[in-house]
């Protein structure tokens, strides 16, 4: 009788499946690949030669084929945490987020000691902007291994954004005892001991991460902004160089360079409004009605009342209406509200308000152009044409489209030359009631009511402001 074919012993065959794993580590693929294969020859039931060749494809740039593998894998040996992790880590290349979230959390429960995984998994929560449960992931990283910065620095990083300034610094601080030339550290840092009460600190850190790193872009911002809030315009205007020399296509820096060396255009870019208030979004009516006392929407509560008595159902569009403070002055009256704003993150937090009929994001005068004639009965501008040095643009499309009878409701900040507008140094722009009252009356809106008041405070100091209301003949 013919004799069987050959088969390699169980330990043969594992000891070619080790040293497949050696050659790919070492990036000798093809030869890693050929193990292998020739071990899944010899037994095909080897899910360890399967998670190797998914390594291999891996670490070549090939997700969608190393995931195959490793999904081969895992059912063969459900119970064996990395490959829950190879797993997860293909997902994550697939941009399959939540799935490599679950892959890297069932690696976890297999092998709760499990630092690659726990730290893999606060990686992809922290950028995902799950900060709470990404430093969860990252403490228990560190539980494993108490010394790594790059974990540390996560961590710290997360803290930051839940306003944990204290833990997030003594995170840093140790990730910078560990690892002194790390420079995101000290970029993380800065901002934890700058809100901390340490604003000179945060200046040097920020200059020692860009000393290590010359094309670090967040630093050199970071720093620019930090210069600038400290009134040294040379060094801010020096940092805010060398981040365009790094993104020549950022319109925010842009502008505050441009203000600082007194170049005012008649408006703020697009760009620069829709980055700041994007950037400002999630926490903006905090910092609005706690830390600069704003009063504008209460302001114009009493101001247009009188008004607005007796006027119900009234088509009303809301310039510039960010988070929608200001849609609820008039809410109650409206048969329609339209907000418009260039910030897409502030539109999100407006909608969220359920109190506007139609969102846009747009530039104002833009968004009113494109209205028909005689749409509205009233146009709110509160706290919006700070952003706009020449009104007369918005104006004239905010005339056009009230009804006879409307009315258009704005905000400025005083300027006591009253016959004009000027740029000031924080890139806002302060008006003077003659030139508000001028253009209006160019535009065909009669001024009918005005005060001055209050609206918020800046530096511990109240900022004077100009309410009018105009109406449509």
């Amino acid at each position: 009788p013919r004799a069987a074919p050959w088969r390699a012993s169980a330990p043969f065959v594992a000891a070619a499946v080790r040293a497949a794993a050696r050659l790919v580590h070492a990036g000798r693929f093809v030869e890693g690949e050929a193990r292998a294969t020739r071990a899944l020859q010899e037994d095909p039931r080897q899910a360890r030669a399967h998670y190797v060749l998914g390594l291999a494809s891996l670490m070549q740039q090939r997700p969608a084929e190393a995931l195959a593998r490793m999904e081969r894998a895992r059912d063969m040996e459900p119970s064996e945490a990395q490959f829950h992790f190879g797993l997860a880590t293909c997902l994550a290349a697939l941009a399959r987020t939540q799935d490599a979230i679950e892959a890297y959390r069932r690696a976890l429960v297999l092998r709760p000691a499990y630092f690659e995984a726990a730290a893999n998994l606060g990686n992809l929560l922290e950028r995902a902007g799950r900060f709470d449960e990404a430093a969860d992931a990252y403490r228990t990283a560190l539980a494993v291994r108490p010394d790594e910065p790059l974990v540390l620095n996560g961590l710290g990083h997360c803290e930051l954004a839940l306003k944990r300034h204290a833990a997030a610094a003594e995170a840093l601080e140790r990730a910078l005892a560990l690892k002194p030339d790390f420079a995101s550290a000290m970029n993380n840092l800065s901002n934890a001991v700058a809100r901390l009460g340490a604003p000179d600190r945060a200046s040097d850190l920020l200059r020692a991460a860009v000393a290590l790193r010359p094309d670090f872009l967040e630093a050199w911002l970071n720093l620019g902004e930090r210069l600038y809030m400290r009134h040294d315009d040379r060094g801010a205007v020096q940092a805010f160089e060398r981040v365009l020399a790094l993104d020549p296509s950022n319109g925010e820096v842009r502008y505050l360079r441009d203000t600082i060396l007194g170049v005012a255009p008649e408006r703020a870019p697009d760009d620069y409004v829709r980055r700041f208030f994007d950037r400002f979004a999630p926490d903006f009516d905090q910092r609005l009605t706690r830390d600069l006392e704003y009063r504008v929407p209460s302001l114009f509560a009493s101001f247009l009342e009188p008004l607005l008595r007796g006027r119900e159902k009234l088509r009303v569009v809301d310039l510039g209406c960010g988070t929608g403070l200001s849609g609820l002055v008039v809410s109650d009256r409206c048969a329609f509200l339209a907000g418009v704003d260039l910030s897409p993150k502030m539109l999100d937090l407006a909608r969220e308000r359920a109190i506007y009929d139609e969102l846009a994001e747009e530039e104002i005068a833009a968004y009113l152009d494109r209205q028909a004639a005689a749409s509205f009965d009233l146009a709110l501008a509160l706290d919006v044409l700070v952003y706009v040095g020449n009104i007369q643009p918005v104006m004239r499309a905010g005339a056009r489209t009230l009804r006879p009878g409307g009315l258009f409701a704005l905000s400025v900040e005083r300027l006591d030359d009253a016959t004009g507008y000027r740029q000031a140094r924080t890139g806002r722009y302060a008006h003077g009631r003659a030139y508000v009252e001028a253009t209006a009356r160019e535009a065909g809106l009669e001024p009918v009511a005005f005060e001055e008041a209050d609206l918020r405070k800046e530096d511990g100091k109240p900022v004077r402001g100009l309410l009018f209301a105009l109406r449509k003949p």
